[in-house]
């Protein structure tokens, strides 16, 4: 007879959060976005953007990005600045930043400063930005934007 023990599910939990750690694996790779310009508009008042995660939080000002497949974005202007080489017409070119990378191996969600990220174990890569800051990629969506080194 099995006995339930709560515990487990919150060790699985735990060992299954995507942190630091967690691209301390022989599975995370190097990558950087593609120098494919993509498409943007100036947020004009506060909103909700519909992303393939789910509705992300934008303010007024906020580069609202449409990626390959049409789905949008929202990414703050100091950010896009510093990810974007604008070209001054509603478009940008990614710069060549390099990141650590992983398909997710778990279900789970990502907690952003916007909002949550849920993403699917083998559907997903999980794109370290920096010290605590991930993003949320579908697989076909990344090998479309993303050069793996």
């Amino acid at each position: 007879m099995h006995t339930y023990n709560p515990f487990a599910d919150i060790k699985r939990l735990l060992t299954e959060q995507v942190n630091e750690d967690w691209f301390n694996h022989s599975d995370t790779f190097t990558a950087s976005k593609k120098g494919k310009p993509i498409s943007y508009e100036v947020a004009k008042e506060d909103g909700v953007t519909a992303t393939l995660e789910g509705g992300v939080r934008h303010m007024k000002g906020h580069h609202i990005i449409t990626g390959p497949k049409g789905e949008k974005y929202p990414v703050a202007p100091e950010k896009f600045a510093e990810l974007y080489d604008d070209h001054g017409d509603g478009s940008a070119s990614p710069k060549a930043i390099m990141k650590k990378a992983r398909l997710a191996d778990h279900d789970g969600v990502v907690k952003a400063s916007w909002g949550d990220l849920a993403y699917e174990k083998g559907k997903h890569y999980i794109v370290r930005h920096g010290d605590g800051d991930y993003g949320v990629v579908a697989s076909d969506i990344f090998h479309q934007t993303y050069n793996q080194h």
